[in-house]
């Protein structure tokens, strides 16, 4: 049971949090004071948000529940987004602050037109109720319930209602804000529970003599669930999407005061990155071989927290679970508001002025916390909750991610081509799926037992399909890609060089990690 002093503790980092709010809420609401705090935003919020917004609950249970279930290997998806940030530094933002848009899709409208804006908006809205906000609710609520008997139900609902509310306050500064009391709560939490883990299971070499040396290794063969190949091909693909396209992520960046500032911020999360697979994914590693046969992969972070750490220590990393529940939640809240109100409601009502768009912002926020406890369910069906995002990610994310990329870097790709090959993409990444999880064995090969080289396919056939559309049809005219294109933003970029050295010691520390657990 929770002790008295771990209640303090929780409360503490309750209070951090609303205290970060209110100093973040006595800011005028304008547009874009609420959605993109102003354009005032420094490099270390930049970088801690972008962490915050990204690492939750399902990070916390589900990469310790697949660290349980398969080792070590599952933390590469965080050093892939790592050099997923250094793309998203070096080519997207100057493209994107150039702009001075407000969400990712109103960027695309420049390039390609209205028809991909609304696709992209609506495919966005899609995955921050089925893979961000349901599965935040869910892990969050499953370790509560297994910690302390809570009712999921109950706990879902109190925690979309507190996190609605002070999002729906102060809009994106008050998320950012309280982004860095959250994630630091994180890393400490993190760091406390691989501490304690470690010592009880007798050091790194006395894990290293319980469990499968191939928890311990990163690098699995091509016919495995989580191929080397799938990571730097496949999962590339969809982090860059992700990291690079998704608006809940990058919204912090176009938040940024600067290009530099953005630049920065992207660079200085993707070094925090580094860090998720040891204060994450090892502890998974640790329960496995301290409890080996649990019923559910996904029950080892809770075995820990309730069975190694004393009162005190518990509150301390239970406040740093809910902390970023919430945080991650109040991403997706505003994200999702910001989506709706500009993509969708200005379209319709061009004329509403910066105080009506924050009134319907806060009632996306609201009907988003609902939509939220509504999906959380259907998570509890999956293998481990990251499985489950991390598939349905990549089949809907990887499609857009190789028409927009492409779009991009290629002059003459247009408006019919990316339409086309998104569709085509989208429809055989959901067959993919399907056939993956429905039984239907039609892909059967054994290099196609991951999701993650099933992924390359989707991508490939997307961006092929692209290029054959964009050449059989006519070009798009020369003001859409004149300075929507890589190469135009590069040359009128200014402000790239104070974040280059860091992005390369970024590269070369993620290339020395992969080789020390290869």
């Amino acid at each position: 049971m929770i002790g008295l002093f771990d209640t303090v503790v929780i409360a503490l980092s309750l209070a951090l949090v609303v205290f970060a709010v209110l100093r973040a809420a006595g800011k005028r609401q304008t547009d874009a004071e609420y959605f993109l705090a102003g354009r005032d935003l420094r490099w270390p919020f930049v970088g801690m948000s972008l962490l915050a917004s990204n690492i939750s609950a399902e990070h916390v249970v589900g990469l310790a529940g697949d660290g349980y279930r398969v080792g070590m290997v599952t933390g590469g998806f965080e050093w892939m987004a790592a050099w997923c940030l250094i793309i998203l530094a070096s080519l997207f933002a100057p493209l994107y602050l150039r702009s001075r848009i407000y969400t990712i899709p109103e960027f695309l409208e420049k390039r390609f037109g209205w028809s991909l804006r609304v696709f992209l908006s609506g495919n966005l809205l899609v995955m921050n109720v089925l893979t961000k906000n349901a599965i935040d609710l869910w892990a969050g609520s499953l370790l509560l319930y297994l910690l302390f008997g809570w009712h999921q139900v109950t706990v879902m609902i109190a925690l979309s209602i507190l996190t609605a509310l002070y999002t729906m306050k102060g809009g994106l500064r008050a998320v950012v804000y309280a982004d860095m009391v959250q994630g630091t709560w994180l890393i400490i939490s993190g760091i406390v529970l691989t501490i304690v883990g470690l010592v009880s299971v007798g050091g790194w070499s006395g894990l290293a003599a319980r469990v499968d040396p191939a928890l311990l290794h990163m690098a699995k063969p091509l016919d495995s669930e989580l191929p080397i190949t799938g990571f730097l091909i496949g999962n590339l693909f969809g982090g860059i999407f992700y990291w690079c396209m998704d608006q809940t992520n990058v919204q912090r960046v176009l938040g940024a005061r600067s290009i530099d500032q953005g630049q920065k911020g992207a660079i200085f999360a993707g070094f925090l990155k580094l860090l998720i697979p040891f204060i994450l994914v090892l502890p998974g590693v640790i329960a496995h071989a301290l409890y080996p046969g649990l019923p559910k992969a996904d029950m080892a972070y809770p075995r820990m927290v309730s069975t190694l750490l004393p009162v005190g220590l518990r509150g301390v990393v239970l406040a740093g679970l809910i902390a970023i529940l919430m945080s991650s939640m109040s991403a997706c809240y505003n994200a999702s508001a910001t989506l709706v109100v500009r993509d969708f409601f200005l379209r319709w009502k061009p004329g509403l002025d910066g105080r009506q768009q924050v009134t319907i912002g806060r009632w996306i926020t609201a009907l988003m916390a609902v939509l939220g406890v509504l999906a959380a369910p259907l998570v509890g069906h999956s293998v481990t909750i990251w499985h489950y995002l991390q598939m349905l990610s990549a089949y809907m994310g990887v499609p857009l991610c190789a028409v927009i990329f492409i779009g991009l870097l290629w002059k003459r790709g247009n408006t019919a081509g990316a339409i086309t090959g998104g569709a085509i993409g989208f429809a055989f990444g959901l067959f993919l799926f399907l056939d993956q999880n429905l039984g239907w064995a039609v892909f059967s090969h054994p290099y196609l037992t991951s999701f993650l080289h099933r992924s390359i396919l989707v991508w490939f056939l997307a961006a092929a399909t692209m290029i054959a559309v964009s050449l059989a049809t006519a070009p798009p005219p020369l003001y859409k890609v004149e300075t929507n294109v890589f190469g135009a933003a590069a040359v009128q970029s200014t402000a790239t060089t104070d974040y280059r050295p860091w992005a390369a010691i970024l590269f070369g520390c993620t290339l020395i990690l992969w080789w020390i657990f290869r």
